[in-house]
């Protein structure tokens, strides 16, 4: 089920409670425009006027005044007092909150607390990767006949499970259904299911939620729609007598500026997908539990530089902070364990032989000097790396880090036409650099990286080797 526009009638509970009048509003949930609620509370109400208020973080209500509803960090956009007429004394307050997610089915009175057991989701990104197959057309042409015959072979559904590093259970299911609707159409889908060792809390498994989609959508070089993420969660309802498992909804806006596809492309135009990936499902969801923050963030970049979803220069400099981040995590700070016994060595020797103007440079540098590499270090570091796989390009580093240090002085806004090209062709190099190196710590080999490259030599072709590497024999 993906994210879709709605509009419904929303009773807020004040203070999380059913004790006192709900307040009537309209919620409208826009995947451009964000979530919103517009409440009013008449003067007749038992609630005064300072009673309510938004506290841990949440507004709990009853979405279309039947279906338990939260709203996580709303925040007061306006507020209006407005008179009914002349001659009526009844006033009303008006207040709109916008809110950065909604979960269905659930009060969460407190942010932090601790009840969701696990997540389940059909991202289109995740089923493109995993590409099951499930459905082969076969057109045919008898030789009796005139006209060609189709036949459909239906695989049955494929289930696996894994125990991840951190004691994550995943479950990966694939397989078809047919949709509603006049003519008959069968569709795949793969349902990802994880639980957790323990409970989380709001902040943990939505970001689990996140790497889903970044992962798997950098692994097929594409952006396609939001899912909705089911979560399970530690409350309970009465049914029937029996005690059911109550699921949450999480509803989100998408970034507007991050562009997506309807459909994910073509499979011989995926980056990659697992039939021809040397890394098991196993491996990669051990990343979406685990793994370093530095990595996502470079390839959350890396698609949207891709992507051009921010400016020529915001993006110029995203990307190379993240690699800055990634090198660092990845490769270490290049850091020299006696550098501070070395500066105040080198110290004592200035201010025992040298004059004042020795000193006042040599303190003026050592206050500026840093213990680790400098963005062009790393920047060879990352480039000596993928030149040894054979990868091509030979670009102007240096001239890459004084780009980079127009943006920190305000200078971002009045470079010229020419600077920009520079940077449209540096940023291109970037990101190739940056998805050579995520995918060497995801556990692809050089050869294994070309290969991928190759089904989108319209992107990489200029950086792609030209022949595989020969492997050293035995």
């Amino acid at each position: 089920m993906r994210l879709e526009s709605f509009e419904e009638w929303f009773a807020v509970r004040p203070n999380h409670s059913d004790e006192a009048d709900h307040l009537p509003g309209r919620l409208t949930f826009d995947l451009d425009e964000g979530i919103y609620l517009d409440t009013i509370r008449f003067s007749g109400s038992r609630e005064n006027q300072d009673g309510f208020r938004v506290s841990s973080q949440t507004l709990t209500g009853w979405l279309d005044y039947q279906r338990p509803a939260t709203l996580i960090q709303p925040w007061v956009q306006r507020t209006r007092r407005l008179s009914i007429g002349m001659d009526t004394p009844v006033m009303r307050e008006s207040q709109r909150f916008v809110a950065n997610a909604l979960l269905r089915n659930v009060f969460l009175e407190d942010i932090s607390a601790p009840i969701f057991t696990g997540l389940a989701v059909e991202d289109p990104a995740f089923h493109a990767w995993v590409n099951p197959c499930l459905v082969n057309p076969d057109w045919s042409r008898p030789e009796d006949a005139g006209l060609p015959s189709l036949s459909v072979d239906v695989q049955p559904p494929q289930q696996r499970t894994f125990t991840l590093a951190d004691g994550t259970q995943a479950k990966v299911t694939s397989a078809t259904r047919v949709p509603s609707g006049e003519a008959t159409t069968l569709e795949e889908y793969t349902l990802l299911e994880l639980q957790f060792p323990k409970p989380v809390n709001f902040d943990a498994v939505t970001r689990v939620a996140g790497r889903v989609s970044v992962l798997f959508e950098f692994l097929i070089g594409a952006r396609v729609q939001a899912p909705i993420y089911y979560l399970p969660t530690t409350h309970k309802r009465l049914w029937n007598g029996e005690e059911h498992e109550v699921v949450a909804e999480y509803w989100y806006q998408p970034i507007p500026r991050k562009k997506r596809r309807d459909a994910p492309p073509d499979p011989c135009r995926r980056l990659t997908f697992e039939k021809r990936s040397p890394v098991p499902l196993e491996a990669l969801l051990n990343h979406v539990s685990g793994g370093s923050n530095e990595l996502i963030f470079l390839a959350n970049q890396i698609q949207s530089a891709e992507d051009y979803d921010l400016s020529i220069t915001q993006g110029y400099g995203e990307i190379l902070g993240c690699l800055e981040d990634f090198d660092r995590r990845t490769f270490g700070s290049g850091a020299d364990e006696n550098f501070e016994q070395d500066m105040k060595r080198l110290n004592a020797l200035i201010e025992k032989h040298g004059s004042s103007a020795d000193i006042n440079l040599f303190r003026r540098i050592s206050g500026t000097a840093s213990n680790g590499y400098s963005l062009l270090k790393r920047l060879e570091r990352l480039h000596k790396i993928w030149n040894e796989d054979g990868f091509r390009g030979n670009p102007d580093l240096k001239r890459i880090r004084d780009l980079r240090n127009f943006l920190p002085h305000g200078r971002g806004l009045e470079v010229s036409s020419d600077v920009l090209q520079e940077m449209v062709i540096h940023l291109h190099y970037l990101a190739a650099l940056g998805r050579y190196h995520v995918l060497k710590v995801l556990g692809f080999t050089g050869d294994q990286i070309r290969a991928a490259f190759l089904s989108q030599a319209h992107r990489y072709g200029t950086f792609i080797p030209d022949t595989p590497r020969r492997q050293p024999s035995a």
